[in-house]
């Protein structure tokens, strides 16, 4: 199984690349295959340029991290379907991705397993069914990453004091997010799930866990956070301005042109680099 695919993945630029040989090729079969499609199903819809550029440059800060150090030990927080997971751990990194989805779990493994064979390696990727707080805090990794996660943990006073204590000493923590300062995306969060930012998740235990319903918030407030808990901010980075879809494809040109002035803080996504102190 070391043919086409195998050459396609290893060669793939950039996540996105990565991901879309995925949606396109039909590598998984039954339930895994549906999970996934119904997971990226916006990207079913629209996966241009621009929204491929952006989905790729939101793991640019956690990749150098992990070609700098191969065998870097890394947390995903709420992995998914383990795109991000697979493609870290493609580049060096020895991945945990944890998620509360038990099918989305399932589906992560099939795709290591899958990718395993078509490069016929190991994959330096396991996936667990866990919470964060699940997770014992004195595991010790080197990075912990989460993209479009964070908004959903709670309680957050525990999970921010939980992911400072995850981090080795020096260890950065690498979080993309949807900017609580953007006053049309807090609207349309406000119209969709209404003034309850905090609602309860059954997992499939039974459990009751508290959920966070899209409760966003600005890069300053993240920062200052975790600087409470002894994780200093390394460097923050805003990007992007509207929506996937086709309409708003030609105007990347005006997001780009955003982000490098005094704009930045009120676009819809950031970066968050932070380091634990040692």
């Amino acid at each position: 199984m070391t043919g086409g695919i195998g050459a396609q993945l290893r060669a793939a630029p950039d996540a996105a690349a990565f991901l879309r040989l995925w949606l396109d090729n039909a590598l998984l079969d039954g339930a895994a295959e549906r999970t996934l499609k119904d997971y990226y199903r916006s990207f079913a819809r629209s996966f241009s340029p621009r929204i491929r550029r952006y989905y790729a440059a939101q793991m640019d800060e956690v990749l150098a991290l992990v070609r700098r150090r191969p065998g870097l030990r890394l947390l995903e927080v709420g992995c998914g379907c383990g795109t991000e997971s697979l493609w870290l751990a493609m580049h060096g990194a020895d991945v945990l991705g944890i998620d509360v989805r038990g099918d989305r779990v399932e589906t992560a493994r099939r795709r290591a397993e899958v990718m395993a064979g078509h490069l016929d390696r190991p994959v330096t990727a396991e996936f667990r069914r866990a919470g964060l707080l699940d997770v014992a805090g004195d595991a010790g990794y080197d990075a912990v990453w989460m993209e479009q996660a964070f908004h959903h943990l709670e309680p957050r006073e525990a999970v921010v004091r939980h992911l400072a204590r995850l981090l080795k000493p020096g260890g950065k923590l690498v979080i993309s997010e949807a900017n609580g300062w953007n006053p049309l995306l807090q609207l349309q969060l406000l119209l969709r799930r209404g003034p309850r930012t905090v609602t309860t998740f059954i997992d499939e235990d039974g459990r009751g866990l508290p959920y966070g319903n899209e409760r966003v918030l600005s890069a300053v407030a993240l920062r200052r956070a975790f600087a409470a808990v002894g994780v200093r901010c390394r460097s923050v980075r805003h990007f992007r301005m509207f929506p996937n879809h086709p309409l708003f494809d030609p105007l990347g040109g005006l997001e780009d042109a955003a982000a490098r002035n005094w704009l930045a803080p009120l676009l819809t996504h950031y970066n968050y680099v932070g380091e634990r102190e040692a």
